[in-house]
């Protein structure tokens, strides 16, 4: 998972940063674990979500500073009939990660190739997870039927097939940084994954919070869809019986 804000959000948050810094060079490293993930399922999400996705988001920034990319790694599995999603933490290859560096730099999108994708999948799990200062992060996944009235009304996600909402909540360790809310609006298929609309907004600390908001569009690039569910006792006794009285 990145967040990669360039020169606009860093100025906007440098002022924030100096209110906790003499606090932060004094407070003793505490050993940090791995953020707690929930998941919660509202209506009736797409039952093709299962599986390994790379989202790429790329973030439209004010005055004329182009566009940044936000980068994550989601693993949507099914526990009690129930999808859950996990945003892993262990980012993307070193190839990926300079080439996506490298379009933040230009101010241009990321658009990874289909040998970017391969690769991303075939090294998946195989780096160790980067430290976010991350304490938890809360995961909706939410189907059309399940839109509530703030996103029927939003533009950006009233057409919605899906979307996913998360908030990561930070560890002190993170400031100025509090939290972050993503919203992934997904409008339709392409390439085997989805478009759709972005949006984010960071909550810096400061004498009072600071909302910094960005919005853009999104890709989800399927990386390895469900495994093949084996199938229940009834329903191949179902098959079976089915083929009598066939000539």
């Amino acid at each position: 998972m990145r967040a990669l804000f360039t020169a606009f959000f860093t100025l906007v948050l440098s002022t924030a940063a100096l209110i906790g810094r003499a606090e932060e060079q004094n407070a003793p490293a505490a050993p940090e674990g791995p953020p707690e993930q929930h998941s919660t399922i509202r209506g009736t999400p797409p039952a093709d979500l299962e599986g390994r996705w790379l989202t790429v988001a790329s973030i439209e920034l004010p005055r004329q500073l182009g566009i940044a990319t936000a980068a994550e790694l989601w693993e949507i599995t099914r526990e009690r009939d129930q999808l859950v999603l996990k945003v892993q933490l262990f980012g993307l290859p070193d190839g990926q990660t300079k080439a996506l560096d490298e379009a933040d730099k230009s101010k241009q999108a990321w658009r990874p190739s289909a040998e970017d994708i391969a690769e991303i999948a075939a090294s998946w799990g195989t780096r160790p997870d980067a430290d976010l200062h991350l304490a938890t992060i809360e995961n909706e996944i939410i189907g059309r039927d399940g839109l509530d009235d703030e996103l029927k009304k939003d533009v950006k996600t009233r057409d919605a097939v899906w979307v996913v909402r998360q908030r990561q909540e930070f560890r002190p360790s993170a400031t100025p940084t509090i939290r972050q809310v993503h919203v992934y609006s997904a409008l339709g298929v392409k390439d085997g994954g989805y478009v759709g609309n972005f949006s984010t907004a960071t909550i810096a600390a400061a004498p009072l919070p600071i909302p910094i908001a960005f919005s853009g569009t999104f890709q989800a690039y399927r990386l390895r869809a469900a495994p093949a569910r084996a199938r229940g006792f009834l329903a191949r006794l179902a098959d079976l019986f089915a083929g009598c009285g066939r000539h």
